[in-house]
């Protein structure tokens, strides 16, 4: 059999002019995602890739059905278009559906066929090919009945201007963007639920995230470090290369708990925090930040007190889960497959020195008055020098991995 791997893009497709620069980079990601796992050849096609070659193709559709900007994948089995070898190889490609199916249901299945003409010039229109392939699937086994809706089997033609294509599934990827092509943004990461969804999310609109950690050794163990690690890592499956910033904090947050007001510790955490991205992003040449923040859902995520918080940022901030509760961010957690890592019971930095009465609304000109008791620039130099860089290659994760 003729096989190969057919990727669609997605919102590629929306694009006018510089969409040749979208398909680039789509195809510059899923080489790199596939070089470390075999031999492939690509074939990049109007709005989508054609993945073949020496290497497992089923691995190929696990690993590219994950990759932000594709639409969808599928297994695909080239053939002829003319109708009577299409509809032989149709009747052979349900036979082997059968011969893989595990009837435990005990009831004969049901089918559908689907046919997409890509070539508006095929002699015949999409139902009446879909017509002519499922009466023929049906002499040669009539035990099957069609259902059109829920088909327990189901048989998908695209016919192209050179041959046909049959496969049994469209997997759908997470949409969106290439990662790489918006451009490269820090986010700051907690380890905790949220944090890993607001990484993610960037990702699926093209941005390249850098990721920045803050560890209160020795107040916090080296399992909270490492739990980081493992997240960044899990999140590598998305993009081609992933870099984690680790700085240390824990001067910082001593000094602000000897010098400053109790109620303002995680506003004024969190403006330190900013400060060091600052550096980071300059140095990575990114154009945001973006952090894990909803609106309520703590006490520093009030609208007061993220105006004072970012008001020490040098770059927008994004936040892409500002309006979501958290259950809905819990079930994106699941989707991505960070939840299970994120929820182990690992304390990061902001739960040292938590105030007992946290300020709510915080006003900007009381909370840069707190700050002036520091020496800001020479912790941030101080936190800066002390910087722990890990890069990441593309990593993989077998189908069925969010579970």
């Amino acid at each position: 059999m003729d096989q190969s791997v057919v990727v669609r893009f997605s919102e590629i497709t929306l694009k006018g002019k510089n969409r040749g620069r979208f398909e680039s980079r789509m195809a510059r990601n899923i080489a790199q995602h596939l070089r470390p796992l075999g031999d492939y050849a690509l074939n990049r096609q109007h709005a989508r890739m054609e993945v073949a070659g020496q290497g497992s193709l089923p691995l190929a559709m696990d690993v590219v059905s994950g990759l932000p900007g594709v639409a969808n994948v599928s297994l695909a089995e080239k053939v002829p278009r003319d109708l009577a070898a299409l509809t032989e190889a149709c009747v052979n490609y349900m036979g082997r559906l059968l011969a893989a199916r595990d009837d435990a249901a005990g009831r004969p299945p049901t089918f559908a066929v689907a046919v997409e003409r890509k070539d508006k010039r095929y002699p015949l229109r999409s139902y009446e090919v879909a017509a002519l392939l499922g009466q023929a699937i049906r002499d040669r086994f009539p035990h099957l009945t069609v259902n059109l809706t829920r088909p327990d089997l189901r048989v998908q033609v695209e016919i192209l201007e050179h041959g046909a294509l049959l496969f049994d599934e469209k997997r759908p990827g997470p949409g969106g963007l290439a990662v790489g092509s918006s451009g490269t943004a820090v986010c700051l990461m907690s380890g905790g639920i949220d944090s890993p969804v607001a990484a993610y999310q960037m990702m699926t609109r093209g941005v390249t995230v850098v990721h920045l950690n803050f560890h209160s050794y020795p107040f916090i163990g080296e399992q909270s470090r490492e739990k980081v690690r493992e997240i960044v890592r899990f999140l590598a499956r998305y993009q081609p290369r992933s870099r984690l910033y680790i700085a240390p904090f824990a001067d910082i947050q001593t000094a602000i708990r000897d010098r400053c007001p109790e109620p303002l510790r995680t506003i004024l955490y969190r403006r330190m925090m900013n400060r060091v991205a600052n550096v980071v992003a300059e140095r990575e040449g990114a154009l945001a930040l973006v952090t894990g923040e909803s609106v309520g859902q703590v006490a520093s995520q009030t609208l007061e007190n993220l105006r004072a918080i970012h008001a020490t940022a040098a770059l927008p901030v994004l936040q892409p889960l500002i309006g979501l509760a958290k259950p809905e961010i819990i079930d994106r957690a699941r989707r991505v497959g960070t939840y299970a890592i994120s929820i182990q019971p690992f304390p990061d930095c902001c739960t040292l020195f938590q105030p007992r009465h946290p300020e709510t609304k915080a006003d900007l000109k009381g909370v840069e008055r707190a700050e002036a008791l520091l020496p800001v620039d020479a912790l941030v130099q101080a936190s800066v020098a002390g910087l722990e860089i890990t890069d990441y290659g593309p990593e993989y994760y077998p189908a069925g991995w969010q579970s």
